[in-house]
């Protein structure tokens, strides 16, 4: 009693702490619901020098801070997160950001100006007027400036930094390549300034101690030759002058021009925040429209408030108190994982609120597990005190085993994921372990210090005869449990019966990539027109060049219809650049519709979403199996024997698999929607839940294998197993299942999301299915074929009982060892060693 009054005064403190802390902090919302530009580039390391190769890390460290000094010097955003991931590729979120050229304009760029004496450029000294190129004036784009050449004596055609397409001129770098090494590097700038000049501004710059002794032992060199100096920055030269007789250069330098004053400011920022080492090469780029998700967030949350309501009146309806304090227990639940999730910073996307809420779901699944166990003991006649503490220690092994294998898919998660996906595996992985400490412990300690304060007494609170879901089952388990593995080939039959459907869609092209599996665009339209449809935007893109793409719909703000639209890698909108939105909706007749994202994605990008997807599937199902095999394996005579059950649980699996995979072919046939990385997301998270209600069962078989019946046959024991966990299972699923739906109608906006949502479905009530039809009866015909083979002893019921016959072995020498150590010289026994009885007779299997 003391305890448990001490634990509940930790609970309170804890509860009061959280509370506090939630205060102090504000939600990190990512980019599908704040709105804002995402960027990933990848850098070549080839171009560093060997110094800096040999220190990658410290390089890497130094370019995510200069990244994300510019972002809030430069570009004002002000929280900004910039991130490398391996192997070589920098992703820059930029929230609230809107113009998306100016944003890849300032972060590309290497901020490095380079000064070279431009030894082929003509000048008035008698040395220097026969050189080939001359230079052909001054002009800017889009406010930055930039000097043209052309060839002594032919000035009719001017050589620009770029070629028409936009693409880099390559004469124009091959002049600056005939200069050959620049005087000064980005690195011998210690800061830049600005001056007045005239109207105006200029850029000025201070070099550093080693800078300045470079310049001044250059123009001694060229002292009162007339020779010109360019400042050149990302293959562009800036300005260009000839230094002026009597002048030696070292400490200061101007770049000298007509500059728009905002211009000088960005360059300023940009160069005293640093210059990179190596150029930056745009692999994918993402926009995302405010509106949009503002709308999202209001429904997601909305969703998530009922989805809580539903989910208590479930806990108390069906448990009656013990539910009244999982209830408390859910709350404290939901307080403790968003104040951590607010204090380590986590990026609230939609992703990652949808996998909060599904979190909450899955958070009632110890508690289910538990009250089950609970009556279960106290209709065997166990007292109220006895059924608490033994529904609390028998259900903890299934809770722990299911709940890691949740843990292990989303680390898989949030090692390969980016963005919306790292975000759902960080706030599922927090919300499993959290939801560990509240369903057992919290829960645990309240309602055993209710129990012995004589407030839950009462065992009529306790909803022992309430069996709405399959517990008339469990009371004919011994005697007349379901016939599962009887019927194991009805089972696999209806298994494969459900997944031929979803193949038959697969063949016919149902399953639709994403821009990210593919490639290319997608650009979203806030469409008025009621009458623009999907096939008809799609094939005014076809008469127009742009073929493949893929249409499909959601809703924003008051409802108003986002169009969404897939197109292939482009020649014509890779050359458009930041125009390829208003291309698309001009060649799609949606005129001039509004354009409420756009995202660009390269084939390097591309090429490591399908691997990761790849990797994803077979690490966390590798993960699985050997967890699995060394947790069974460890009570079943090694990893071998676990090995059966791991692979059991992942032939289950596949079926589950193929389920999902069958009807994101069928919506995707008909509503167009695309497997993305958020379809990756649920596939690794129903690889996890599956397993989950599996190890339910496993864990029953296991704790069945310590105290079989007389004369029992594995497959009776594995009926009778599946039997006493049938509710259960049922119960675990279906408060998520319910999450889902609510998720699916009240809750999701975009495409990616309602797809998310229904594949999660799917999955989660095939895995129910294949949990007690398919894995149980896997194991038993592996067993059987292992012992026609290899002979009974080597069954998985043949080794329990070789187990526990050496455990009698060893006890029973344990005690004779004691025996004799406590008989005196004439052999006459002082002492007397008695086994417990609670150890008599079961197996070593835990």
């Amino acid at each position: 009693m003391n305890k448990s009054i001490g634990f509940l005064i930790l609970v309170l403190l804890l509860g009061a702490v959280s509370g506090l802390l939630y205060t102090q902090r504000d939600y990190t919302y990512g980019l599908d619901v704040k709105g804002g530009i995402r960027l990933t580039y990848s850098v070549d390391t080839k171009d560093l020098s060997k110094e800096q190769r040999e220190s990658l890390g410290a390089v890497r460290e130094n370019m995510v801070k200069i990244l994300q000094s510019r972002a809030t010097g430069s570009l004002g955003v002000a929280e900004p997160n910039v991130s490398y991931k391996d192997p070589n590729q920098f992703i820059i979120e930029l929230p609230g950001a809107t113009d998306e050229q100016k944003a890849m304009d300032t972060m590309s760029t290497t901020a490095s100006i380079q000064w070279y004496h431009a030894r082929t450029v003509t000048t008035a000294k008698p040395a220097g007027l026969y050189r080939p190129y001359t230079t052909a004036g001054d002009e800017e784009e889009d406010g930055k400036p930039y000097v043209n050449f052309a060839r002594r004596g032919d000035s009719s055609k001017l050589i620009k930094p770029w070629t028409e397409d936009g693409k880099p001129n390559p004469e124009y770098q091959a002049i600056i390549k005939s200069w050959g090494d620049p005087v000064l590097q980005g690195d011998d700038l210690a800061r830049a300034g600005f001056e007045s000049r005239g109207d105006g501004y200029i850029p000025a710059m201070t070099f550093s101690d080693k800078g300045a002794q470079k310049l001044e032992a250059w123009s001694r060199l060229v002292f009162n030759q007339g020779e010109n100096i360019a400042a050149v920055m990302d293959g562009v030269v800036l300005s260009i002058a000839p230094i002026r007789d009597g002048t030696i250069l070292n400490t200061n330098a101007v770049i000298d021009g007509k500059f728009e004053t905002s211009y000088v400011k960005s360059l300023v920022n940009l160069l005293n925040s640093g210059s990179i080492p190596v150029s930056l090469k745009l692999e994918s780029s993402e926009r995302v429209d405010p509106t949009i998700g503002s709308a999202a967030l209001e429904k997601i949350v909305f969703a998530g408030a009922i989805s809580f309501a539903v989910i208590a009146l479930f806990l108390i309806a069906y448990y009656a108190f013990p539910g009244v304090v999982a209830l408390m227990a859910l709350m404290l639940y939901i307080l403790f994982t968003l104040t951590v999730l607010k204090w380590i910073g986590a990026t609230f996307s939609l992703a990652a609120i949808a996998g909060f809420i599904l979190s909450v779901g899955m958070a009632v699944d110890a508690n289910v597990l538990v009250f089950e166990r609970l009556k279960e003991e106290m209709k065997e006649g166990k007292t109220l005190e006895e059924g608490i503490e033994l529904g609390f220690k028998r259900a903890l092994p299934a809770i722990i085993d299911s709940n890691a294998c949740t843990i292990l898919t989303s680390m898989v998660l949030a090692a390969l994921g980016t963005g919306p996906v790292k975000g759902f595996a960080t706030t599922l992985i927090i919300g499993v372990a959290i939801s560990l400490f509240t369903a057992v412990t919290v829960t645990r300690s309240l309602l055993k210090f209710l129990v012995a304060t004589k407030i839950g007494h009462n065992p009529k609170w306790y909803a022992l005869e309430r069996s709405w879901f399959g517990e008339k089952y469990e009371a004919q388990a011994d005697e007349n449990p379901i016939k599962v593995v009887e019927k194991s080939k009805l089972w696999l039959w209806i298994s494969v019966l459900t997944i031929i459907p979803g193949a038959i869609f697969i063949a016919m092209g149902g399953l639709k990539p994403s821009v990210e599996f593919r490639g290319g665009y997608e650009a979203q339209y806030e469409v008025t027109n009621k009458s623009v449809s999907g096939p008809q935007v799609a094939e005014s893109l076809a008469k127009n060049g742009l073929e493949g793409a893929n249409i499909k719909l959601g809703t924003g703000k008051n409802e108003q219809k986002i169009l969404y639209v897939t197109l292939p890698p482009s020649k014509e909108l890779d050359d458009a650049g930041t125009r390829a939105p208003a291309i698309i909706a001009e060649k799609g007749g949606l005129g001039d519709a509004p354009s409420k994202g756009f995202t660009r994605v390269g084939p390097t990008v591309q090429r490591e979403t399908v691997e990761n997807a790849v990797k994803g599937v077979l690490f966390s199902s590798a993960l699985i199996v050997l967890f699995l095999a060394i947790r069974f394996g460890v009570a079943l005579g090694g990893v071998v024997m676990g090995l059966r059950f791991g692979l059991s649980a992942i032939g289950a699996l596949v079926h589950d698999v193929l389920v999902v995979l069958g009807i994101s072919a069928i919506v995707g046939y008909f509503m167009g929607w695309e497997v993305s990385a958020l379809f990756i997301t649920s596939m690794l998270t129903v690889i996890g839940f599956s397993v989950h209600d599996t190890i339910v069962i496993f864990d029953r078989i296991r704790e069945n294998l310590r105290l079989p019946k007389k004369g029992e046959e594995f497959g009776h024991l594995v009926n009778r197993s599946v039997t006493k966990s049938f509710a259960r299972s049922i119960n675990t699923s279906m408060t998520v299942i319910t999450t889902l739906v609510i998720l699916l109608i009240a809750g999701t906006t975009t495409p990616d999301l309602k797809l998310f949502c229904v594949t999660m479905l799917a999955g989660i009530v095939s895995g129910t299915y294949s949990s007690i039809f398919n894995a149980s009866p896997i194991l038993w015909i592996w067993d059987n074929i292992v012992k026609k083979t290899r002979g009974e002893e080597h069954g998985i019921m043949g080794v329990a009982m070789a187990q526990a016959a050496k455990h009698r072995v060893m006890t029973s020498r344990v005690e004779d060892d004691l025996i004799r150590g406590n008989t005196d010289a004439q052999g006459r026994t002082y002492g007397q060693v008695k086994r417990r009885a609670k150890d008599q007779g079961k197996f070593p299997l835990d």
